[in-house]
């Protein structure tokens, strides 16, 4: 799968033990090296997901206009049992409770200590383990869990670039995420919205995010499945707006977790979340348990190149626009990708302080390949999600001329481009504890 072109491993912490976990991210960073390819790790919390308990029989089939509460007690002909007590304190009168990804609705009526009752509006046949969902409700006191403190504790141990939050509702979330990463080279945040009350912050998750992700799953249940095109797109422009990368994930190519080729309609969502604005898109089953992960991970490939080859000119040409003002690393931004395209430049090569600084260029999808050079190898790997970004590891104290000499010599390696090519520079120098862009143009030295 990295060779055929995957830049993030997902771990997901919903499963698995951490022995296992450890196991595979040592394995990823082996084969990475191997390879000589930056791949990021994302480790993703489990976040409050509620579960229906044990049922017996090991399902329960709820009638229509029939009426069932939601208890701590153990399933009998009326009660189905809830794993998580939290949750029936936080259930109010009037509110939906959607089970099994949104095929049972159910309408709450009273709330009890202990117990909530409902009426079944959506009946259908439930089984153990089934997820709940409650978009009515202010859960975000919830984020981080107890379980997702541990997961985190073991998941900076290990090193991971990227920690994904579920069920984000406010930037409150993810700053008390933060604060338990608190000190030292610690991992990025992504944001997954997947809440109703996520997007009615979405501007101000986004701002404290260092990373997005559509996650169309939950959010599918959450929100008028109707709207979720939408959606996706006014998370992916806003995300854009702030030069935030962004993913798009679920059912990507589900088709492909049984079968060996693709539906034309999964086709044409991979290729509408690129011209939506989307850094990345994800697999889920289709390379955790689908017989074809390989052919996937190529299909995903083919279809992110045909895109933007077609359509990578008019993506640049409608965001190099002027547009008022703006901040000081935006204008230096849209200045470096602007000149890059007057100078049909091949390459615009940075010197990466952070995620930030280099993403404030890739907002604006320039035609020409952005390296970003970097001596911190997990910003080296951090930077394999961001689009059109070919990150590159040095040491550290290296004079501009031979970042671009580094840099040269990469691109020659891969054909990218030749001695006398001309590449635009965005260096920094630091004086009087300020530190200075300077933006030039230079031509490639053999």
């Amino acid at each position: 799968m990295i060779a055929a072109g995957m830049d993030v491993a997902r771990i997901n912490l919903s499963h698995g033990d951490h022995a296992d976990h450890t196991r595979r991210i040592r394995q990823v960073r082996e084969l990475a090296g191997r390879l000589e390819r930056p791949v990021a790790i994302l480790a993703d919390l489990p976040g409050p997901k509620f579960r229906v308990g044990p049922l017996q029989e090991g399902a329960y089939r709820l009638v229509e206009g029939s009426q069932v509460s939601l208890a701590e007690t153990p399933h009998d002909s009326n009660r189905l049992p809830v794993r998580h007590p939290e949750l029936l304190d936080a259930l109010r009168p009037g509110e939906t409770v959607f089970l099994a990804d949104g095929s049972i609705e159910l309408r709450v009526l009273a709330v009890s200590a202990g117990r909530v009752d409902c009426e079944v509006v959506i009946g259908g046949t439930l089984r153990s383990g089934a997820g709940i969902n409650v978009p009515d409700s202010q859960l975000s006191a919830l984020v981080p869990t107890l379980d997702d403190r541990r997961h985190l504790a073991f998941a900076a141990a290990e090193g991971v670039d990227w920690i994904g939050v579920s069920f984000v509702q406010t930037a409150d979330d993810l700053a008390r995420v933060r604060a338990l990463l608190a000190g030292g080279d610690q991992p990025l945040l992504m944001a997954k919205i997947e809440t109703r009350h996520a997007l009615a912050h979405l501007d101000s998750i986004i701002a404290f995010a260092d990373a997005v992700m559509v996650a169309r799953g939950d959010l599918g249940v959450e929100t008028d499945l109707a709207e979720i095109p939408l959606v996706q797109k006014r998370i992916i422009a806003a995300a854009n707006a702030s030069a935030r990368p962004v993913v798009t994930a679920t059912q990507m190519l589900e088709s492909m977790v049984e079968h060996d080729h693709p539906t034309r309609a999964e086709v044409t969502d991979i290729a509408n979340a690129v011209l939506d604005g989307t850094d990345a898109v994800m697999l889920s089953a289709e390379s955790a348990v689908g017989k074809n992960p390989v052919a996937a991970v190529n299909m995903l490939r083919r279809v992110l190149t045909a895109t933007e080859a077609e359509y990578a000119a008019s993506m640049a040409q409608s965001r190099l626009v002027h547009r008022g003002a703006v901040s000081a690393s935006e204008a230096v931004g849209f200045a470096a990708c602007q000149l890059a395209q007057q100078l049909e430049a091949r390459a615009i090569i940075i010197h990466a302080r952070s995620l930030a600084s280099v993403a404030a260029i890739a907002r604006f999808r320039p035609q020409a390949m952005v390296i970003a050079l970097t001596d911190s190898e997990r910003l080296y790997r951090s930077l394999a999600l961001v689009w059109g970004v070919s990150p590159l590891h040095g040491p550290s104290g290296l004079e501009p001329r031979a970042r671009i000499a580094g840099a040269a010599q990469w691109l020659y390696a891969h054909a990218l481009a030749r001695s006398g090519d001309r590449a635009v520079v965005l260096s920094d120098s630091t004086g009087d504890g300020e530190v200075v862009d300077t933006l030039g143009m230079v031509r490639l030295p053999a």
